[in-house]
């Protein structure tokens, strides 16, 4: 029987590695801020998920990912094809992440996303001026900052932040961006999804963030995607040349459930 969880991973690492150029530069960030997401991956379950994030930050551009996707990048650009396979494997088991995306934000105006469907990768842009902030006279210390906050409505959610303009750069979580001072803490109305700020170096790091090629497209049709494919991901699977000898529907039971209770995405398309 052929594990589909352990295949698609053979298969990233592959498609990663294949994908890439060999030669790229490392972008110098000024600021490493990291981030602890509380989530429900299940809308209806009471049970939660952490995970850490890094937020890189330059002068008019950041870096948004999750902790162990940048270890797996990482990982997977220094590993060579063959001989470290298996370590390669082990490390990417290691180190799993519900959030494949890779948010690249330019001074807020402009917003690319990076994302991954099954083995695929595609791009998309935020349209401009996609968030609207109200700003609040609340304040309170969060995170050992003197912060105020700010609301929103993005993604199908109504977001509160609060910012501290101790930390004078217009910088947040995931896509959000355009106060007057860095998000320490962010959370959607229902606390399904919330980031705290957990920790801040200003000191250069050099970052190598090479993703591998990936399918322009618009968000739109990223979204259209990514829903078909939680809809079958069997199916998505087997068009993509993967074989089940065995077991196949064991495979799609075990699937077909993972995705009942993977339910509550960060982010609902609604434009």
């Amino acid at each position: 029987m052929i594990r589909f969880a352990c295949v698609a991973m053979l298969m990233l690492a592959c498609r990663f590695t294949m994908g890439q150029d060999k030669a790229f530069a490392p972008v110098s960030y000024d600021i490493t801020c990291i981030f602890q997401l509380t989530f429900f991956p299940d809308s209806t379950s009471a049970v939660s998920k952490t995970e850490s994030f890094f937020l890189f930050i330059k002068q008019e551009q950041s870096l948004f990912k999750s902790k162990n996707r940048y270890l797996q990048d990482s990982a997977i650009s220094a590993a060579d094809a063959a001989e470290n396979r298996r370590n390669l494997m082990s490390f990417l088991r290691q180190h799993p992440t519900d959030f494949d995306f890779s948010i690249v934000k330019h001074g807020c105006n402009v917003t690319h996303t990076v994302d991954r469907i099954y083995h695929n990768y595609f791009s998309y842009t935020e349209v401009p001026g996609h968030l609207q902030w109200v700003l609040t006279q609340d304040t309170a210390t969060v995170s050992g900052y003197p912060a105020q906050r700010a609301t929103t409505e993005f993604g199908g959610r109504i977001w509160e932040a609060w910012f501290t303009e101790t930390v004078p750069v217009s910088e947040g979580p995931y896509k959000f961006c355009g106060l007057p001072g860095l998000i320490v803490r962010l959370a959607d109305s229902k606390k399904q999804y919330e980031f705290v700020l957990d920790g801040l170096k200003q000191s250069r790091r050099d970052v190598y963030d090479q993703t591998p090629k990936t399918v322009k497209t618009d968000k739109r049709t990223f979204f259209k995607k990514q829903q078909e494919y939680r809809a079958n991901p069997i199916g998505v699977a087997e068009q993509s040349g993967v074989v089940f000898t065995s077991g196949r529907s064991e495979i799609v039971q075990r699937v077909q459930q993972k995705q009942k209770s993977n339910n509550n995405p960060i982010e609902f398309f609604t434009n």
